[in-house]
């Protein structure tokens, strides 16, 4: 079998990147072992939120706005090409506090958020509750961003997966990349079992698998997998929130069929995904602590993912120390967010060799400095 890409990985960078491909005339074939899309894709929330943290990294945060801008146009595209609504919102999100130890760390984020010239409006505690009632009337005070958008990233998953289906991509699923082939130092495709797909191009993006990857020349993408653990509820029996409402570690995702999802523990628990008591309480109790009219809201589904997070928690892209291996990886908490502008910079790379200027900053050999 040959193809021009082969992208090891289908979760939504490995779609993504090959969605952009597509659209340049580039085949494409995607290996992965599990089904496309079902991993820390489907577990996530779908927040686009690429203000409200702090301390930031500038370019880094210039990553994550990249990604935001590019939202709308590629929503409305994949719309277009597959008939699926992935059902992008771009009502401001609400971050709030309830003590005093959180009301100066709000304020102190305020404070960040200003400096880098970031829209963010501080609101009172009354303020919040007219936005959103449903809030706990402990509620000290909040700000607002505006932009803080969501995705419901699962119809996200399936509008990539047609689209790229539709553009004659190809899925080899259902096996493991075992070696990579290499020609006069260069990748040259991947083997799996019983079966070697030549490329003129490898990229990796394998999410928290990365860093197993053992055939990568060198060493493996320092990249480990940190679990979430997340709980939905059916909310069409309470007032809805109408909007993504962040605490200081958890946060609520209202979707527009009357689910709110509550997430999300972060656990450095090695590849063990499970569900567990401890986690789904903790989760429950700070929805609640947040939003306590839930509390008769029935429980639909819990899950947890596997976020793919690098060594210093910012994403790998770029060349991967072999001629034309490329990675794409460790996107941690912002894989859903950063999908976009991710497939717009390797697709830029691939096809005309040099590393873009917004991926300079995030190559594997700044972790050889």
């Amino acid at each position: 079998m040959k193809t021009d890409v082969v992208i090891v990985g289908a979760g939504v960078i490995g779609l993504s990147i090959a969605y952009e491909l597509l659209c340049r005339g580039t085949r494409v074939t995607l290996v992965d072992p599990g089904n496309p899309g079902k991993e820390a894709s489907w577990a996530a929330a779908g927040v686009l939120a690429p203000q409200g943290a702090r301390p930031v990294n500038r370019a880094y945060l210039d990553l994550c706005l990249s990604g935001l801008d590019q939202y709308a146009d590629w929503s409305a595209a994949l719309f277009e090409e597959t008939g699926i609504d992935i059902e992008y919102r771009t009502e401001a999100g609400l971050q709030v506090a309830f003590d005093d130890a959180e009301t100066e760390e709000l304020d102190q984020r305020y404070r960040h958020q200003q400096d880098l010239g970031l829209p963010v409006e501080q609101l009172t505690g009354e303020e919040v509750r007219a936005f959103e009632p449903m809030l706990s009337p402990e509620t000290r005070c909040g700000l607002l961003f505006e932009r803080m958008h969501q995705v419901e990233n699962r119809r996200l998953v399936q509008a990539l997966v047609a689209a790229v289906r539709a553009r004659g991509g190809v899925f080899r699923i259902g096996d493991p990349v075992v070696d990579l082939i290499v020609r006069r130092n260069r990748a040259a495709g991947v083997v799996v079992p019983g079966e070697r797909i030549g490329a003129e191009r490898v990229v990796v993006a394998a999410g928290a698998w990365s860093g197993l990857l053992k055939w990568i020349p060198g060493s493996p993408p320092p990249v480990h997998p940190v679990r979430g653990q997340m709980v939905c509820v059916d909310g069409r029996g309470v007032p809805p929130l109408g909007r993504v409402v962040y605490g200081l570690e958890l946060y609520l995702v209202p979707r527009r069929d009357g689910r709110v999802l509550m997430g999300a523990t972060v656990e450095k628990t090695g590849f063990d995904a499970s569900v567990t008591a401890g986690g789904v309480s903790g989760v429950i109790r700070e929805g609640l602590r947040m939003a306590p009219g839930l509390a008769e809201a029935p429980v639909v589904e819990t899950w947890a993912g596997l976020r793919p997070m690098s060594r210093d928690g910012k994403p790998i892209l770029g060349p991967a120390g072999l001629e034309r291996l490329v990675l794409a990886t460790g996107h941690f908490r912002n894989g859903i967010l950063l999908a976009p502008i991710t497939g717009r910079l390797i697709a830029d790379h691939l096809e005309h060799g040099a590393v873009p200027a917004a991926m300079a900053p995030f190559l594997a050999d700044r972790f050889d400095r």
